[in-house]
């Protein structure tokens, strides 16, 4: 029987107390591959794999675990502010009256002579002059309907979500034929839009100062407040918020402690009065509802029209009360428009596939007083803000 060499013996040695004891080691995290050690060593089961075994259980043999949740408060859409209902007079067109609307002003006698009346001398009367013009009253109708099926399957309340955007677009409405009225009155009175800035120039609070004082020195009369109104871009509240120059609205109104109150204030952010700017004589709506004209004197800016109007500048004309919607003072959120339920079949639906609708049917109309005098004032500027 032949024995082992030397040199065996001391690998099989060396292989017991280094090789296997290294092997052993990594066992200890676990694993599933065999290790064959050769004539000298032994099979040894080695993991190679670190930490616990992978779970059995995941996501692609548990489909609850994988649904979507809906979240049932939808985000607001963004809305502009409707204001310029605000900012004019209104006038009501009786039912079963026609369809026009006449308004009549009487225009001021010729300026008296300074000449003594002769005594005993009858003179010859004097002649007053009456203007008018007419207006005819719109009709303006839309609606959204949604099936029974789509309502009642919805995660939100659908319907009335659907009337509060009928609300929205009536007010576009009713704010457009107003804007449109007022631009046009610088066909009119060229004085109108006669400080408009040229070139890249902003409004500032001189420029609002000077508006005002153009319809004071017409007579135009401020709104029941005292007031004059206007319409003004957050952007151009922005260029008179930042200018710094001396006599700025900033550096006027920081020399009194009610002023530095004030400033403290920032433009309402649901774009009702913008308080600080109650300056020269005017209180402004804030919008983004004005005229835009791009590349705007010579620049590749749009300029944006500030409006300054006087009582009877913009005059309204509707049913009043018995108006079909009720417009209030055109903020879309207390718009009344129609939102129905349709709870019984009908002979159009008998099925009753419709499950709701929400609609508006207004009568309007807008016009300027029938004098070539206008009581509005705009300023058309670019601003250095976008």
């Amino acid at each position: 029987m032949r024995s082992p060499s030397k040199a065996a013996i001391r690998g099989k040695q060396v292989f017991e107390k280094l090789v296997v004891p290294a092997i052993e080691f990594l066992c200890a995290f676990g694993a599933s591959s065999i290790a064959y050690l050769g004539g000298v060593g032994h099979a040894h089961a080695l993991v190679l794999g670190i930490g616990v075994s992978p779970a059995s259980n995941l996501t692609t043999n548990l489909p609850q675990s994988v649904v979507t949740s809906y979240d049932k408060v939808f985000i607001e859409n963004l809305k502009a502010e409707t204001a310029w209902v605000r900012t004019s007079n209104r006038r009501m067109l009786d039912e079963h009256a026609g369809n026009k609307l006449v308004l009549f002003m009487y225009q001021n006698l010729p300026a008296p002579p300074l000449t003594q009346a002769p005594e005993g001398t009858i003179q010859t009367g004097l002649t007053v002059s009456v203007v008018q013009n007419t207006s005819t009253i719109g009709n303006y109708a839309d609606y959204a309907n949604i099936s029974t099926y789509a309502m009642q399957t919805a995660i939100d309340p659908a319907l009335e979500a659907l009337g509060v955007q009928m609300g929205y677009r009536l007010a576009q409405v009713i704010n457009l034929i107003l804007q449109n009225t007022a631009d046009g009155a610088n066909a009119i009175d060229p004085l109108v839009g006669s400080l408009s800035k040229v070139g890249a120039a902003v409004v500032t609070t001189k420029d609002i100062t000077a508006a005002a004082q153009s319809l004071a020195g017409v007579n135009a009369l401020p709104f029941e407040n005292g007031y004059y109104t206007g319409i003004i871009h957050p952007f151009t509240v922005g260029d008179i918020l930042t200018d710094t120059a001396n006599n700025s609205l900033v550096d006027v109104v920081k020399r009194s402690p009610e002023g530095q109150e004030k400033l403290k204030e920032l433009p309402a952010p649901d774009g009702d009065n913008v308080t600080i700017l109650e300056w020269g004589g005017v209180r402004f709506h804030q919008s983004t509802l004005v005229k835009k004209t791009p590349n705007y004197s010579g620049t590749t800016q749009t300029a944006l029209r500030t409006y300054i109007i006087a009582k009877d500048g913009v005059i309204g004309v509707s049913f009043g009360a018995k108006e079909n919607t009720q417009i209030g003072d055109g903020d879309w959120r207390n718009i009344n428009v129609w939102v129905r339920r349709l709870t019984e079949p009908s002979g159009y639906d008998p099925s009753k596939m419709i499950g709701g609708f929400a609609s508006y049917n207004t009568m309007y109309t807008a016009t300027l007083p029938p004098d070539p005098v206008q009581r509005i004032r705009y300023i058309d500027a670019v601003s250095a803000i976008a």
